[in-house]
């Protein structure tokens, strides 16, 4: 009878531990299909998105490029004891539609003047390049070297105008421009200016000049020796005067069969537009001046068409109404960054 009794118990026991595996069993199951439904739903809704309202009307423009403006501020050291007079004068040394517009109305320099509240003199000759077409002055070969950034500043520091006299009297007797920029040069009264603003456009790109010469970081022909050599003997002649250098802005190329190719894909032989655009921003972080961004944040790939002349070809880049009005805006900003250098 004890016998019976114990096997009717482990048989209870055994039918117990049974249904209880059973049950695990189908909690684990129960708990994983809860899992995989919850992360359907969640996929399912991940997979619809988010309705997002956008306003048409609302100015995104500034979320679309990253300015690579480098304005830096002048030491104190650098104009101690040299006394300022009240009026604000800046010089602008380029070429292109700064010199070209000078007869108009609402030229470059004009609207700068206003804009900025300063006086402006423009000293900008319409052909050159920043840096020149030859490693020497070579006059049969190209006299407009002479207008290049270095010669424009071997002038300035020395004070000695007469070669550039000498060969726009030879060479452009009937320029009005070239004429005009070189009186301007040397009217200018350099012990009181306050602000060198150099701004060349493209043409260094389109024209073939090198970007540098490692072996020589002021070699004239090469951009980069053609800022260092200016700038480093502008900055010890005139410590005092403020130096910006107002990059060159984006425009379409042409081939000599007409066919438009983006120059910033494009390599001409010394690199894209956008190196000779980061060589002079380095090169102007290097020495510590002023660098203002016009390739991305003023004329730039998504709107040059605006702002940028393309009806026929005139000889250099010329500005609309739009692009010159955008772009003294923004040298105008870069030359009130600072009012306290003055």
């Amino acid at each position: 009878m004890k016998q019976t009794e114990e096997k009717t118990e482990d048989k209870i026991e055994e039918k117990t531990e049974k249904k209880f595996k059973i049950n695990i069993h189908v909690i684990l199951i129960a708990a994983i299909v809860c899992v995989l439904g919850v992360a359907a739903i969640q996929l399912i809704r991940w997979n619809r998105g988010e309705t997002i309202a956008l306003d048409p009307n609302e100015d995104t423009s500034e979320f679309d490029i990253e300015v690579l403006d480098e304005l830096i501020p002048m030491s104190p050291s650098d104009y101690e004891g040299h006394q300022f007079d009240d009026e604000t004068t800046v010089l602008l040394l380029g070429n292109g539609d700064l010199a070209m517009s000078r007869v108009d109305e609402n030229g470059l320099d004009k609207q700068i003047a206003e804009l900025a509240g300063v006086t402006v003199y423009n000293a900008s000759f319409p052909y050159p390049t920043l840096a020149t077409r030859n490693l020497a002055m070579i006059e049969q070969n190209y006299p407009d070297d002479i207008y290049s950034l270095t010669y424009l500043t071997d002038a300035i520091c020395s004070g000695d105008f007469s070669e550039i006299d000498r060969v726009t009297d030879t060479y452009h007797a009937d320029g009005n421009f070239t004429q005009d920029a070189a009186r301007v040069l040397k009217a200018v009264d350099y012990d009181n200016l306050d602000v060198i603003v150099i701004m060349y456009d493209a043409s260094d790109y389109f024209q073939g000049r090198a970007i540098e010469n490692p072996k020589d970081d002021e070699e004239r022909c090469t951009i980069v020796g053609s800022l260092n050599y200016s700038i480093r003997r502008l900055k010890e002649t005139y410590p005092y005067v403020r130096i910006i250098v107002s990059s060159l802005f984006y425009t379409e190329g042409k081939d000599i069969d007409g066919i438009v190719y983006d120059p910033d894909q494009k390599d001409a032989g010394n690199g894209t537009l956008s190196n000779y655009f980061y060589n002079a921003l380095n090169t102007c972080t290097d020495l510590s001046v002023s660098y203002l961004d016009n390739f991305y944040g003023t004329i730039n790939q998504n709107n040059y068409k605006q702002y940028v002349d393309l009806t026929e070809d005139f000889g250099y880049i010329k500005l609309t109404d739009e692009g010159r009005a955008l772009l003294a805006k923004r040298i105008a900003y870069a030359i009130n960054k600072y009012p306290q250098d003055k």
